[in-house]
């Protein structure tokens, strides 16, 4: 029997031209500002930058191996945005590289002198010291782009699979679901070496599944984002309020639970070290909250939860992409914020700061990140045939209930 084959692809030359260059120009500021403002400003903005692009690429891989373990039709709508964007966690891989050479300047830790005179952080040097920390961190991406690797070959087999193969189809179920708990695992670790270690004295059981959720959220509001800016990869349809497709629909729900995820986690996180009043557990919080970086977080309050929450409770607004890509956009915008707020406090705590680096480099490394993104992009069909028969069949079985 006939394969599937794609009706239709995308031209995205011009784009990944355009991200290409955006990406190369930022990248020679930024290399520069290694002279202009110093090394330690530079690797400040390069870890909170890097760990945002990262995170829509892990995020992607968590929603592509949900859709594998699932099987449900909301995936089908994102799958191909989600395939693309883990298809890019090498190329964190290689920008990861740079931060070596920035662990002196970053990580108390990795400065001898400062752990000859702190006897804590010489007790914690059986598992902060360099040595192991590279090691950790090849075995992460190791894993990373594996299942990478093993996820989107698992896409391109359903998307030529021959129909009746379901059987085949249902392989990877159990696969994905180990994959899930694997990734939590070495996600929980890489937060602790790569943020949590800025303040070593400093621990938290749920720093790890704070930001794993933050990375979901970010990774779907970037899919939702990207269903808007390339009609194609949504039947290029304007639904409305009475006809969008349920599995359209769903994307709504699911940010709203993501939302309301990631800000219950971190209430609870602070509740408990609050109440707790342990004073290197309540210092983390108090330099974040002093000087300045109270009204970022005040920020972030507003416009990644009550924001959010308050417009995706309308049935309306989650069932209209246009409202969920700008409410994507503005998602991704404050995530960065966040994650600027998890570093930059640590190296000046109570006192707000903020380089022209920090705009600089998330810009040249979203440049590459994006190019990338848009070539395995180009590469796979928008949806194939049996897909788009699926999706339109539930947009007509929802226009004639209405």
């Amino acid at each position: 029997m006939k394969k599937n084959t794609p009706e239709f692809s995308m031209n995205l030359n011009r784009p990944i031209q355009f991200m290409l260059i955006v990406g190369a120009v930022t990248a020679l500021l930024s290399v520069a500002g290694i002279f202009l403002s110093g090394a330690s400003l530079f690797f400040q903005a390069y870890l909170f930058a890097f760990f945002f692009w990262l995170g829509i690429s892990l995020g992607s891989l968590v929603l592509l191996l949900l859709y594998f373990v699932t099987g449900s039709k909301w995936g089908l709508t994102i799958r191909r945005v989600a395939e693309a964007a883990s298809g890019s966690v090498w190329v964190m891989g290689i920008l990861f590289l740079p931060l070596l050479a920035g662990l002196p300047t970053l990580y108390p830790w990795a400065r001898p002198a400062e752990v000859a005179a702190n006897a804590i952080l010489q007790y914690k040097t059986f598992y902060l010291n360099v040595p192991f920390f590279i090691g950790r961190a090849v075995l992460y991406f190791a894993v990373w782009i594996g299942m990478s690797l093993m996820a989107n070959r698992w896409a391109r087999a359903q998307a030529s699979a021959v129909p009746g193969e379901d059987a085949a189809l249902k392989r990877p179920q159990g696969l994905a679901a180990i994959s899930l708990v694997l990734f939590a695992l070495t996600m929980t670790f890489a937060s602790v070496d790569w943020l949590m270690s800025l303040q070593p004295l400093w621990t938290s059981t749920a720093f790890g599944l704070i930001l794993i959720m933050g990375q979901v959220l970010t990774a779907m509001s970037f899919a939702v984002l990207m269903l808007n800016l390339f009609p194609s990869l949504s039947l290029g349809r304007h639904w409305g309020y009475q006809t969008t497709p349920v599995p359209y629909k769903d994307l709504g729900a699911l940010m709203l639970t993501f939302v309301m995820g990631w800000a219950y986690v971190s209430f609870f996180q602070f509740l408990i070290q609050w109440g707790g009043d342990i004073p290197r557990e309540v210092v983390w919080y108090a330099v974040r909250s002093t000087g300045g970086w109270d009204v970022v977080l005040i920020i972030i309050t507003i416009f990644e939860f009550v924001l959010p929450f308050m417009i995706l409770l309308s049935i309306r607004a989650r069932y209209n992409l246009h409202v969920l890509a700008g409410l994507g956009g503005m998602l991704l915008v404050v995530y960065l914020v966040n994650l600027f707020w998890h570093v930059k406090p640590a190296f000046y705590p109570g006192q707000f700061a903020v380089s022209w680096l920090d705009i600089v480099l998330p810009v040249a490394m979203g440049g590459i990140w994006m190019a990338v993104f848009l070539y395995n992009l180009a590469r796979r069909p928008a949806l194939n045939l049996d897909e788009q028969t699926a999706l339109q069949l539930n947009a007509s079985q929802q226009t004639v209930k209405s």
